[in-house]
């Protein structure tokens, strides 16, 4: 019987009953077990599967599950290589996704809330305790008495018993106050702060014995250096090239999704789906050493869910969740002075790529820094590494879907300064134009329009990129084009690259050239214009697409600060 394409659970129990199709990880239980280290933590960006990995672990060392264990596990690598550790822990998990962070005192009831269920559920799980026992544990107001207490109560009634601690999303309260509030952050996770003593009290029952294992995850290590004196037993295992396919799906995993779910043809798929897939949900990489990138699982899944349907691609390529990240890029980028943030986001969406070093630890009394923001976009997932020289990476946009996050970022900024409405009722002649008649006088007349509100301030750094990054807004509010920026031929760099979209009818395609010539410069006019044309000419001539068909080059060229010439090539 064929698989079906996954749903969203992060139950593996409820995937495997359902006959859902399990991108097999359990190798790594394998793995995790053969290194030294047994309290963990592993980072990744929201919705890369981390959640899931933790259910198959609850699932395979949980004593309770014995019993289904070959249900579960037995077309998996981990059924037939079982490990001498199946099935011996009683688990104690916990899920901090969910923490009001609206202010400190909903954060420290919401936690312990959190705290209290995850324990109530291991008590009625492993029939441990009495309602008295319960009850009184109910009754206290903090959480690491709560935390100590329990461990009296569970050692009362098995002296012998081993622990092994989940917790999902460690630090997603925490980072929501570090974007906010660094002080009130710092009060938390100090020497004296509740979280930190959380985290000390778990590591003086590690100490013990109780518990025997822990295993956690979170999107940033921000929260986890700022507790390194207080849990230094634990090692973060998120940039080991072991590791490093936990969670995401490789390429290969991805074609056997396709084929045990969608049937038909493998080759056949490939061809189809597969260029596309890749542009979309793949490119993310989480150590320089690996050469294969991952592709984000649930994009992959909510993909195959609406093609399987009809076969035919969705309107929308990413869900909104993905496209809400914008204002995770705001918290990033809004904590360094408004110039830096700019330059970050400039070199972005003009080159697609940025150069700096990775911060491994945050430290809260050290002022926040341009490197420490590349970092938390790459923990988030916003960029992900190329490659490394000399200890400094070059990060890269790994896929079509987060350039799309960029582009909605900069047309709300766009927005607040200077009251814009790039929307689709404001520019729907400009697509309907180039989707169907090849011609762009309403992209250009639209830009000018933009760039008349500028002031003269603006216009003093006002240069070609600037341009460029005014058009990109305008041409991403519509998914009808796929959008090159410095897409790469043999004979140079093309500015603005636009080629059909699928999931639309466009007849055309576009090549852009953009000049500016400020007005100091207008005695320069037919010198750059000529020079626009024939980088256009040595473009057409080396460009590779899958269809070339209907392909209009143009350049646009802007003078006298708002006035745009059109010269079709």
């Amino acid at each position: 019987m064929p698989k079906r394409i996954p749903s969203k659970t992060s139950d593996f129990r409820t995937l495997i009953r359902d006959n859902g199709y399990y991108v097999d990880k359990t190798q790594f239980i394998e793995k995790l077990e053969n290194i030294s280290d047994k309290y963990l933590f592993f980072l990744r960006p929201r919705r890369f599967g981390k959640s899931l990995f933790l259910s198959v672990l609850e699932y395979y060392y949980g004593i309770q599950y014995k019993n289904e264990f070959e249900t579960l596990f037995g077309e998996y690598y981990i059924g037939g290589k079982p490990t001498p550790l199946k099935s011996t822990n009683h688990i104690l998990k916990f899920n901090f996704s969910g923490i009001d962070s609206s202010s400190e005192e909903n954060i420290r009831s919401s936690f312990f809330t959190e705290v209290l269920s995850g324990i109530k559920e291991f008590l009625n799980q492993y029939n441990i305790g009495t309602g008295s026992d319960k009850d009184y544990l109910s009754s206290l107001t903090d959480t690491n008495s709560l935390l100590r207490e329990f461990m009296v109560i569970v050692r009362k009634y098995n002296s012998e018993i081993k622990l092994f601690v989940l917790i999902d999303e460690y630090d997603h309260f925490t980072n929501e106050v570090f974007a906010f509030d660094k002080e009130k952050f710092s009060e938390m996770v100090s020497q004296n702060g509740w979280v930190r003593k959380f985290y000390e009290t778990i590591k003086i029952y590690m100490g013990e014995g109780i518990i025997d294992r822990f295993f956690a995850t979170g999107v940033t290590p921000v929260t986890l250096d700022s507790l390194t004196s207080g849990f230094n037993v634990a090692k973060n295992i998120t940039l080991e090239e072991s590791f490093h396919d936990i969670a995401g799906f490789t390429e290969s995993e991805v074609t056997l999704l396709m084929n045990d779910t969608l049937g038909g043809e493998q080759s056949s798929l490939n061809t189809r789906l597969l260029p596309d897939m890749r542009n979309w949900f793949n490119g993310s990489k989480f150590s320089a050493k690996i050469t294969h990138k991952l592709y984000n699982p649930q994009l992959i899944v909510n993909f195959l869910s609406s093609y399987s349907q009809n076969n035919q691609y969705p309107d929308e390529m990413a869900d909104y969740s993905i496209i809400s990240d914008r204002k995770k890029i705001a918290q990033i980028l809004d904590k360094l002075p408004s110039e830096m943030g700019e330059s970050i986001i400039e070199e972005l969406y003009i080159n697609e790529s940025i150069s700096g070093g990775l911060t491994l630890q945050f430290i809260p009394e050290l002022p926040y820094s341009k490197s420490d923001a590349i970092s938390l976009l790459f923990y988030n997932g916003l960029i992900t590494i190329d490659k490394m020289t000399a200890g400094i990476y070059r990060y890269v946009i790994p896929n079509y879907v987060i350039k799309e996050i960029y582009w909605e970022y900069l047309r709300i900024q766009y927005d607040l300064k200077y009251n814009l409405k790039l929307d689709l009722n404001y520019l729907n002649d400009v697509f309907t134009e180039m989707a169907f008649e090849g011609t762009v006088n309403n992209l250009v007349k639209k830009v000018s329009d933009v760039m008349q509100i500028l002031s003269n301030n603006d216009f003093r750094s006002f240069n070609e990129s600037s341009l460029k990054m005014i058009v990109i807004s305008v041409l991403s509010a519509n998914p009808i084009f796929m959008i090159h920026s410095e897409a790469e031929v043999s004979s140079g760099r093309v500015d603005l690259l636009l080629t059909r979209n699928k999931a639309f009818d466009a007849r055309f395609q576009y090549l852009f050239e953009f000049k500016y010539v400020r007005v100091k410069d207008e005695k320069d006019f037919e010198t750059v214009k000529n020079e626009g044309i024939q980088q256009i000419k040595r473009y057409r001539e080396s460009i590779q697409l899958e269809s070339e068909e209907n392909l209009k080059s143009y350049l646009i060229l802007f003078h006298n600060k708002f006035e745009g010439v059109i010269t079709e090539v």
